[in-house]
């Protein structure tokens, strides 16, 4: 067997296990633990306008800040909630991040 054959066949085996990877991946649904899945997390349950965000004390934010408290350092929950309020394009962000901060304390 040459060597090119080789690698293809290994190439051919790598992706087979990349794509099990994946399906296994959706089937158990797991959720983005990452600084920017909870920011999208975030985002996706902010009620918002242009002025200002509005349930920052709601118990749907609680939960998702009790989580990435628990998944991530604190430096990181700080860049998920800057970057969760960055990406709502709100006029009165440090409000915001201000009231999810002492949220992420008392908790």
């Amino acid at each position: 067997m040459k060597r090119t054959d080789q690698e293809r066949i290994a190439r051919e085996i790598g992706r087979t296990q990349k794509k099990e990877a994946i399906r296994e991946r959706r089937i158990n649904d797991k959720t983005d633990g990452s600084v920017g899945g909870y920011a999208k997390a975030l985002e996706d349950v902010f009620m918002w306008d242009d002025e200002a965000i509005y349930n920052v004390g709601d118990d749907s934010v609680l939960e998702i800040l009790m989580d990435m408290k628990e998944a991530l350092t604190d430096k990181d929950c700080e860049a998920a909630l800057k970057r969760a309020i960055k990406r709502t394009k709100v006029k009165d962000r440090d409000t915001a991040f201000e009231e999810a901060m002492v949220v992420l304390s008392d908790a």
